[in-house]
């Protein structure tokens, strides 16, 4: 084949690999766009189901502390007395605990999203892999368009 027919496959091959790498890596950044978004937007859920988790135990606490509090008024005990105000003080020191164990679960779950989406990431093309293919494709078309000229057939 004649060189000007190389140098043309050449170039055709060149420009079809850069289109393609061009594109797959817009795609691969679109999709890692996509993935954050959902992520964050997982975060959220989370953080929002935790803080109502919260406010619900923090809720509940106060209404137990109530019932102490009536029920030592109802027995004619004094709020201040030792064993009401240990009751009082176990009741709060109970809702603290589930709501630290209730904020551990939060961090942990945003850290498994994050894990999570950070493993659904594409793997994103390189500019110095986007220049090899297109090295590579370059070459096999001139390979496949250089070999030795034939003789024109009458």
């Amino acid at each position: 084949m004649c060189v000007p027919m190389a140098v043309a496959a050449v170039a055709l091959a060149a420009a079809s690999t850069g289109i393609q790498a061009i594109s797959s890596m817009q795609a691969a950044k679109q999709q890692g766009r996509a993935i954050n978004a959902q992520n964050e937007q997982r975060q959220k859920e989370i953080d929002r189901a935790s803080t109502a988790e919260t406010n619900d135990r923090l809720r509940e606490a106060r209404r137990e502390q109530a019932r102490i509090a009536v029920a030592a008024g109802e027995a004619g005990l004094s709020l201040s007395s030792g064993s009401v105000a240990a009751m009082l003080m176990d009741s709060a020191m109970q809702a603290e605990l589930a709501n630290d164990r209730s904020l551990a679960n939060r961090e942990s779950r945003k850290a498994a999203s994050a894990a999570e989406a950070q493993a659904r990431m594409p793997a994103r093309l390189t500019p110095l892999g986007a220049g090899l293919q297109i090295a590579m494709a370059a070459g096999r078309a001139y390979a496949a368009n250089s070999g030795p000229p034939t003789a024109p057939s009458n």
